[in-house]
């Protein structure tokens, strides 16, 4: 399980060794009898490479988790911090008439990431999508019925793996994705819209107040849900 704290990004920080400091819940897991260890994470940001190490603390218990405090602004197994992600999806999602490439370009160039695809941008916005349908519910203006059929415009059938278990003969399609167009994803694009109007739209044009209120979110989603963003 993760536990989040909240301090500076890894820009203020000398190097590119990153290590998370959270004196009082350290305290708190260490009077409790758990050992700590550290677990690492690799992120991306403005032109530079940072290894993140993040305190571990593991009880003698048998069958309990162990408990990782990270940085309010990383998400495991994502290469960027959270709000570049959360800028470009709303970026792409309150312009109609920008792609995808465009979107993706942006978000680049203002976080000085070396990659960040269209392909990256998709992703996160289902990732995202998802994320608010299974947690608060769907929109009422539409069912998730259209994020399903927008998902169908995304995808083809390439043909079938001839891989079978012994008590079925089917086949195990395969399919192959195709760059969605802004029409495809307009379902997606407006109920990320929906989310994001209150939470970061209104500090896109001051990057401080951005980064601080896509902290705020998720820090926020964390505790109501113990859930990432994405």
């Amino acid at each position: 399980m993760y536990t989040l704290t909240h301090i500076n990004l890894p820009e203020d920080n000398i190097g590119a060794i990153y290590t998370v400091q959270a004196p009082e819940l350290e305290e708190e897991y260490q009077n409790a009898g758990y050992q700590k260890y550290e677990r690492n994470y690799k992120l991306i940001y403005q032109h530079k490479e940072y290894t993140v190490i993040c305190p571990e603390y593991r009880s003698d218990e048998i069958g309990a988790s162990p408990i990782v405090i990270i940085p309010v602004f990383l998400i495991p197994r994502r290469p960027y911090p959270v709000h570049v992600y959360l800028y470009a999806i709303d970026l792409y999602s309150n312009n109609p008439a920008m792609g995808q490439r465009k979107a993706g370009e942006m978000t680049r160039e203002l976080f000085g990431l070396p990659h960040f695809a269209h392909t990256t941008l998709g992703r996160a916005l289902k990732a995202f999508v998802r994320n608010i349908e299974e947690t608060t519910g769907p929109s009422e203006e539409y069912h998730n019925d259209d994020l399903c059929e927008a998902d169908k415009g995304n995808v083809i059938q390439h043909g079938s793996s001839a891989k079978c278990d012994e008590n079925s003969q089917e086949s195990n399609e395969r399919k192959q994705f195709i760059f969605p167009t802004t029409q495809s994803t307009a379902a997606w694009r407006k109920r990320a819209a929906q989310i994001l109007e209150e939470k970061i739209s209104w500090a896109l044009e001051a990057p401080k107040q951005l980064i601080k209120a896509c902290f705020e979110f998720a820090k926020e989603w964390f505790k109501l849900f113990c859930r990432f963003l994405m």
